[in-house]
């Protein structure tokens, strides 16, 4: 996070107040990690003259320089992710109003003070004080997220430092993606073949060895295939087999149709109907000729 300019430089900086930033910039500089009295840590920012390049800027915040450097570590960089979870509680419009008085003068006369009529309130139902009350729990997990690789043969990504690719590309080959793990689960497990490939983690997990394990505690899961763009044609496709086709063994066991193998995943998916096209139509002229 980078914290803009405030005080004189921004008097309009939301954390502006009375001439000096409420977020307590700029931060002073400490030898040593300590805890603060707010909970949160004071962390470590040894004065070490370190110099950061914005542009042709040089920037250095010892000089209360009007750009300071945070890292966005409190609840309230979660809430900015997962908005709905952290909003609180209910809130509800009062309005207030004056009780009416006798005589014909205090009936035509109306006091407002918005600034005291406006609440920060709660509202509290009758069903959420009951849960309170009897401290049920708010909140709680079912399934745990399996995310599931779809990629083409010999088309694993490969992450590696500069000066470390083969060390990489052999690593690389020894570890298994979900996909090329499913493959092998259905090549040595027949009760594992009646499941489609967003199924198995239901019923197996895939384990540090990079491998699909029955699952022994109980626990939940859901398999979630990465979405792919239609115009990456081959994955597209591939992953529409995958969603209709339980027990594949392989990429060729995906690509072969009635004993045939064919060329590519797409042929593969038009072979078994499941993409829309006219092939049903020219069939039902061509029969209708022959009468």
């Amino acid at each position: 996070m980078i914290h803009g300019p405030y005080g004189v430089l921004n008097k309009n900086s939301p954390c502006t107040e009375d001439g000096t930033c409420t977020k307590e910039f700029p931060k002073e500089f400490w030898n040593e990690t300590a805890p603060n009295k707010d909970g949160y840590p004071r962390y470590r920012s040894r004065d070490t003259v370190v110099i950061a390049k914005a542009g042709k800027y040089e920037i250095d915040n010892r000089w209360d320089a009007h750009i300071d450097v945070e890292v966005c570590a409190t609840v309230k960089s979660i809430k900015y992710l997962f908005k709905y979870v952290y909003t609180g509680h209910d809130c509800a419009n009062i309005k207030l109003k004056l009780p009416a008085k006798d005589g014909a003068i205090f009936a035509k006369t109306l006091e407002w003070d918005e600034i005291k009529a406006h609440l920060d309130a709660r509202y509290v139902s009758a069903p959420e004080a009951v849960w309170r009350l009897f401290q049920f729990p708010l909140h709680d997990e079912s399934h745990s997220i399996i995310r599931l690789a779809i990629r083409l043969p010999n088309m694993q990504s490969v992450y590696f430092a500069e000066g470390n690719k083969l060390e990489a590309l052999y690593r690389t080959t020894e570890k298994d993606t979900t996909l090329i793990a499913s493959f092998k689960l259905n090549r040595g497990n027949s009760h594992a073949r009646i499941y489609l490939y967003h199924d198995i983690s239901n019923h197996f997990v895939f384990d540090r060895e990079n491998k699909w394990k029955r699952r022994q505690q109980g626990r939940k899961g859901i398999g979630r295939m990465y979405s792919i763009s239609p115009r990456d044609t081959e994955r597209y496709h591939l992953r529409l087999l995958l969603l209709r086709t339980s027990g594949a063994c392989s990429f060729e066991k995906l690509e072969t149709v009635d004993n045939e193998i064919c060329q590519t995943f797409l042929d593969a998916a038009r072979r078994r109907g499941l993409l829309c096209n006219d092939t049903e139509h020219e069939r039902c002229v061509a029969k209708a000729v022959i009468f």
